[in-house]
């Protein structure tokens, strides 16, 4: 059966919007043309344009509430009143929380804060043409990649690490990038990246049931760096909501929308942390050079080894951060012990990066820091944008003492010589 065409309007006062809708729909081969252009403040809408929207009756509404958010949303809900099938893609400044509630009570089913991309209006365009029955060449691609960054122990740095992986990844990729903070008792990716979430991955569990690629947007806050952020609550309260069958599914429905999934989780083994392990492409186990951090991987890679049984060899690697050479635990020494060798270090650059975390500007936005191009090498090498890194070698004197406090090494518990 032919498709039929999508008839749309548009109401805005701005004219370059206007444009750059013409030029989204005009290049979009879903049979959607635009038949009408309101482009007067909501005041000034008078008997005539209604008529010109009554006799058009558009399936589809782009509606600008730059000009008057309140009056705008009262106007969306009138639109839908009159034609309950048919959809508004809402525009305009971001909106606060209450605001963006009253706007899905309204009946708008996108809302895309200005300045609002070409890719956002073609990808909005797209799942408003699947709900109207039209089929959309999707060019599938493969679910996008699940960093996990973890550490065994407080304060090793994984949450500095895991923020700054992934600005890094959007800048060397340009892919889409999602920074999930999954600690979500005291999460503080926020805090690194200098905003103020309006909504949680909390949030959007709790909504998870209506969830598309549009609503999803609303609970995301995006970093001017070009990374999009899923925090977590600001209260350790609400926390005790999410189950680890929850966790998996969002983090699925994540890897679909995502090139990059780079995820922050609690320094414990809670639901969340195993349910984002199950989901991840690559551990990252992250730990100082220092005994209470190490004793603490060596008791926790046996989980970790056997979740790894079914993901290969290179699932879970080891980033020892704040690494100077001249530390009494050489490397090869934590290769002896643990029977993994190092995968990465990163510079002991604390001054550098307890500025960036007290600012709230992520360190490798600096190019100036040892820590940044340790990173930018570490994303290199992680997106396989360059070869591997040798490992670095070092000394053997302590390894007595490391046996002594760890017990038995990994490779002698594997029967190694």
């Amino acid at each position: 059966m032919e498709e039929r065409t999508i008839k749309s309007a548009v109401i805005s006062t701005d004219q370059a919007l206007r444009e750059l809708l013409r030029k989204v729909v005009g290049a979009e081969d879903l049979g959607i043309t635009v038949g009408l252009e309101v482009i007067v403040p909501f005041p000034e809408i008078n008997d005539s344009h209604l008529e010109q929207l009554r006799q058009l009756a558009p399936d589809l509404i782009f509606l600008d509430v730059s000009d008057d958010p309140i009056m705008g949303l009262k106007f969306a809900q009138f639109l839908i009143e009159g034609a309950p099938n048919r959809r508004i893609i809402g525009l305009g400044d971001p909106l606060p929380p209450e605001l963006l509630l009253q706007a899905m009570q309204a009946g708008v089913s996108e809302y895309l804060p200005k300045p609002v991309s070409e890719e956002k209006i073609q990808e909005a365009i797209d799942r408003i043409a699947r709900k109207f029955g039209h089929k959309v060449d999707e060019r599938r691609r493969e679910p996008g990649k699940l960093l996990a960054f973890f550490s065994p122990k407080g304060g090793a740095g994984s949450t500095c690490v895991a923020t700054n992986t992934a600005i890094s990844l959007h800048r060397l990729t340009r892919g889409k990038v999602l920074l999930v903070d999954l600690d979500l008792e005291l999460g503080e990716t926020a805090l690194l990246l200098g905003v103020e979430p309006r909504f949680s991955f909390v949030d959007l569990v709790r909504n998870f049931h209506r969830v598309d690629a549009g609503l999803l947007a609303s609970y995301i806050e995006r970093h001017d760096s070009g990374v999009e952020l899923l925090s977590a609550p600001f209260h350790p309260a609400k926390a005790e909501t999410v189950t680890g069958d929850q966790i998996r599914q969002i983090l699925h429905f994540l890897k679909q929308h995502y090139d990059w999934v780079v995820v922050d989780t609690s320094k414990s083994f809670t639901p969340p942390t195993l349910a984002t392990f199950e989901q991840a492409d690559s551990v990252f186990l992250v730990t100082t050079v220092d005994l209470p951090s190490l004793r603490n991987i060596t008791r926790c890679l046996p989980l970790l080894e056997r979740m790894g049984q079914v993901k290969g060899d290179d699932w879970l690697r080891i980033v020892v951060n704040r690494y100077q050479a001249s530390d009494p635990i050489t490397l090869k020494e934590i290769h002896k012990t643990l029977g993994i060798p190092v995968y990465w270090t990163l510079a002991n650059d604390y001054e550098s990066v307890m500025n960036s975390i007290n600012s709230g500007k992520p360190v490798v936005l600096s190019e100036k820091s040892a820590f940044a191009r340790d990173m930018k090498a570490f994303v290199m090498d992680v997106t396989g944008s360059t070869p591997s890194r040798d490992s670095k070698s070092g000394r053997l004197e302590n390894l007595i003492p490391l046996k002594r406090i760890f017990g038995r090494s990994q490779g002698e518990a594997r029967g190694e010589a």
